[in-house]
């Protein structure tokens, strides 16, 4: 199979062939994954707040789950996990900033696809994990992005594979489902993505 490439045009449209609620379940997952980096980082720096924000993306699963949040509530999520996104001129710069920062911003793009239901949102959430992975393997590698054959060393690293082809494996699923079947597909993608959180930034994965 050849290198996996991230298209948010095709990511968008495939989206928009599945329900707004099943779009907001590939958001989620993909939040899911990331939330190990905005961890990671508050620790290192005590900055943020990843309890709230796991919090945050907890009530959205259960959201999805049937237990519905009030408009105002969603709204308040949305204010919340936004305060949270760190940036770089209230905190000394680390390279654990910027995942950290397309941590948290998935978590928001997860929340605004609940609200408006288009799956714009959905492949936003998705190019926040390629953006999240593309620094990082970058800062991991030392590659300078300037030099020769720079994007094809970055795009091709095992870890962005990963996430494409994950990525690639919720979308097939969703769009499959019988109506009937959805919610254990829900849950199954639920607790796939958070067991699949603590590799997509190992590189012993």
């Amino acid at each position: 199979m050849g290198i996996l490439r991230f298209d948010q045009a095709s990511l968008k449209t495939e989206l928009d062939r599945i329900a707004a609620p099943l779009r907001v379940v590939f958001a989620a997952a993909v939040a899911e994954r990331l939330l190990p980096a905005y961890v990671n980082f508050s620790h290192k720096t005590g900055w943020g707040n990843p309890q709230l924000l796991a919090e945050i993306l907890e009530r959205l699963w259960r959201d999805v789950d049937g237990i519905k949040m009030s408009p105002e509530e969603l709204q308040q999520n949305i204010h919340l996990s936004t305060e949270l996104i760190p940036q770089e001129d209230e905190i000394s710069w680390v390279p654990d900033l910027a995942w950290a920062e397309d941590a948290a911003a998935a978590v928001v793009y997860a929340l605004s696809c609940r609200q408006s239901g288009k799956s714009q949102d959905a492949a936003w959430a998705a190019t926040r994990a390629y953006d999240a992975l593309d620094h990082f393997v970058t800062t991991q590698e030392d590659i300078d992005p300037s030099t020769a054959g720079a994007e094809e060393r970055i795009v091709s690293n095992p870890l962005i594979q990963a996430e494409f082809m994950r990525q690639q494996r919720d979308l097939r699923e969703l769009l499959a489902v019988d109506r009937e079947d959805e919610s254990a597909l829900i849950q199954k993608i639920r607790q796939r993505a958070k067991a699949e959180s603590i590799n997509v930034f190992n590189k012993g994965s």
